[in-house]
Formats: structure tokens, sequence, C-alpha cells
């Protein structure tokens, strides 16, 4: 093999272009396929693993945004605040126009206790065009479809304190409660 490949470049050299293109057609595969992991770990409650994926997809594609960003979700799922705050801002200096990763860089700042930089995000968001109280009924919505029920009434009561008139809101957190309630 060595006496071959010293020798014998014009093979080689004639395929360079096209294995380059296969090489990274692969690897934008295989970076798809373990952003679908990390998030098939995030939906089973494997949170750990999640982020174990995310760190590492991180490591391999620093500047893709998304996956920054969803790193820092992670983070913000596992009450890390400091290391979401870290790694949604990350993502927005990678792109600025981002309206949700706003609003959840709001959501950790509020819960690290720095209100002032909380509600300077949410400004952004909204600037942005994100609605907020929409924001918070999406989240309360797919933690209902997770089975995360915590969470889901904790979104719930966010949706219910920007427009307390919403009837289904109100029901929803008593039903939830009730229902967390009853199998404790």
């Amino acid at each position: 093999m060595i006496e071959k490949v010293l020798f014998d470049d014009t093979h080689i050299v004639n395929k360079l272009d096209e294995m380059t293109k296969s090489w990274q057609q692969a690897y934008k595969e295989n970076i798809k396929y373990l952003v679908e992991i990390g998030v098939a770990h995030y939906y089973q409650k494997q949170d750990k693993e999640a982020l174990e994926v995310f760190k590492k997809l991180k490591r391999l594609e620093p500047t893709d945004e998304d996956i920054v960003a969803f790193l820092g979700f992670l983070f913000y799922e596992n009450q890390l605040y400091f290391d979401a705050i870290r790694e949604l801002n990350h993502s927005l200096d990678l792109n600025p126009r981002q309206a949700f990763v706003y609003f959840i860089l709001g959501n950790a700042y509020s819960r690290a206790g720095n209100i002032k930089q909380a509600v300077e995000n949410y400004e952004f968001a909204i600037f942005l065009d994100l609605d907020i109280y929409t924001a918070h009924m999406d989240f309360a919505r797919k933690y209902e479809r997770m089975g995360r029920f915590e969470r889901a009434i904790k979104e719930y009561e966010y949706a219910h304190e920007i427009d307390p008139r919403d009837e289904f809101v109100s029901k929803k957190i008593v039903e939830l409660t009730k229902n967390l309630e009853n199998t404790k």
C-alpha cells in the first residue's frame, strides 16, 4: 500500500474534489443525526444525555447558532442559568435577530435574579415581534404533552399574569394542579 500511495498520486489528486464533497456531505448528515439524537433525549426527559450530545455538537460546530441556542435552552431547562446565559448570549452574537432566543435569555436572567437584564431581553424579543403570551402558552402546551406538568403549570401561570382574562388558562391551571395532586 505504501508504494501505491507514494508513487501513484494521480488517482488521489483527481479524486480529491469528489472525496471532499462526499466527506462534507457525510459530516453534515452526522451533525443532523446527532442533533436528532440530542432532541430525542430531551423529549424523553433524558436531560443529562441531551446536554452531553449538545455539548459535543457545540465542540464540532461552535458557530452554529441553532446548536448553541439549544444548548443554552438545555442549560436553562436544567436550572443552570449562568451556563444558559453564556450560551444564549453566544447564539445571539452569532445571529442577533433571534427573537425567541431573547425570550429564553430573558427567562434565564429572570430565574438568575437579574431582572433588569431579563426585561431588556424581553423588550428585544418584543421588538423583534415575539408575542410573549403566545410563547408562554406554547411552552405550557409543550410541557403538558411531555408530561412535565409542574413546568406546564408555571408556564400557564406566566401566561395568566400577562392576560388574566383568558378563562382557558385559568381552567388549565386548576385542572393540571388537581391532576398533579392526584398523582402524588
